[in-house]
């Protein structure tokens, strides 16, 4: 696949306030979804164990399922144009454990005439046509709970809005052929609607299980659960909390209000500013949290914020990572997080989405939409 494309969009080190923190590409990752048939790029990816070991080094003792949004599957050919396309709108990779970096496996829904998602809205205030755009998962006991955005057609520019979160429950261990059509859909009562002094919001932007079974360094029994305010110009993190056998119990949950944990979403506060949709927690080693996101939402920079506890306080963002982008196409950069579990000990893992501004250099150029990894040293 164009070679020269590929290697204008490595990224590069930018200038990194923390002499302590060493910054690689990961082109070992980049490569495991580098495809040419099937599964030939999306955006999004979350990756979950499914025995819900967290700890960096994890990877050769548990499968891991990948979550991905909409999704372009067909054919590349010798010159790195896509063929016979289509984009569904969420799929899913399996690595089964010790196989890495050549056991990745990709699904979608082929039980009918035409490529299908793994996931489509089934819940009683779902409209026919509504999707689901996938956010973060994990794996407790014999469940994997995912959530997902359920989005809808709109008038006018973008095309669609945010309906409603929903979360799918699906019953480990998972079974071949895939048993994701027989999930339990719920709505989930953790977003709301731009409302009179709030903007837009939803939990489920990313998780972290900061608990003794997830190989977190200093557990406090908690599972965080990070939402999102959509304020324009300055997307806020917020935070949710609850314990392990309560996750499904959305009436455990309690919110982080600036002083206390209150059981009305509502009622939660920001953390912090310049935030993307898709994002990491990570526990360290010496008892703080690396937030990782993408700088405003739509930039070339992936950055890290450090904080003294799950909810902060947050120092000052460290810009980790620049992308490079090819000459003559107008691509942007979104989704960074960290995926501790796939990470070597004393590294973090962290991956990000490339997309293009111009929807048709995606069949041009099959090498913008996959997902692209660098990795962290501590």
């Amino acid at each position: 696949m164009l070679a020269s494309l590929t290697l204008l969009l490595l990224s590069t080190l930018a200038s990194c306030q923390a002499p302590a923190i060493q910054v690689e590409a990961a082109p070992e990752w980049d490569a495991v979804f580098d495809t040419t048939s099937g599964w030939t790029g999306a955006d999004g990816i979350y990756a979950i164990p499914l025995n819900g070991n967290e700890r960096p080094g994890a990877l050769a003792s548990t499968d891991t399922l990948f979550l991905f949004s909409d999704t372009f599957l067909g054919d590349v050919n010798a010159s790195g144009a896509r063929e016979n396309a289509t984009i569904v709108n969420n799929t899913l990779g399996f690595l089964p454990a010790g196989t890495f970096p050549h056991g990745m496996q990709f699904f979608w829904d082929d039980r009918g005439p035409q490529p299908a998602a793994m996931f489509v809205p089934t819940t009683a205030e779902s409209d026919p046509d509504d999707w689901y755009w996938l956010a973060d998962g994990i794996a407790l006991g014999d469940k994997v709970h995912v959530f997902a955005q359920r989005m809808r057609y709109a008038p006018g520019a973008p095309g669609f809005s945010f309906a409603r979160s929903g979360m799918a429950r699906i019953d480990l261990p998972l079974a071949q052929p895939w048993n994701i059509q027989a999930a339990v859909q719920v709505d989930a009562p953790i977003s709301w609607p731009e409302r009179p002094q709030r903007s837009e919001a939803f939990f489920g932007a990313g998780i972290m299980a900061n608990t003794q079974a997830a190989g977190a360094p200093h557990p406090d029994g908690y599972i965080y659960i990070y939402g999102l305010e959509e304020i324009p110009l300055n997307k806020t993190l917020m935070a949710a909390r609850v314990r392990p056998q309560d996750f499904a119990n959305f009436a455990a949950w309690r919110y982080w209000n600036g002083s206390q944990w209150v059981a009305n979403a509502a009622d939660a506060v920001g953390l912090t500013g310049r935030m993307s949709n898709e994002l990491s927690v990570t526990p360290l080693p010496d008892g703080r949290f690396a937030l990782i996101f993408q700088v405003d939402t739509l930039s070339r920079t992936t950055a890290v914020k450090i904080g003294d506890t799950p909810i902060g306080p947050w120092s000052a963002k460290i810009d980790l990572w620049t992308a490079v982008t090819p000459p003559g196409i107008d691509v942007f950069t979104y989704n960074a997080k960290a995926h501790p579990h796939l990470s070597d000990p004393g590294t973090l893992l962290v991956s990000y989405n490339i997309n293009a501004s111009n929807f048709w250099d995606h069949f041009r150029y099959a090498d913008i939409y996959r997902p692209r990894f660098f990795r962290i040293r501590w």
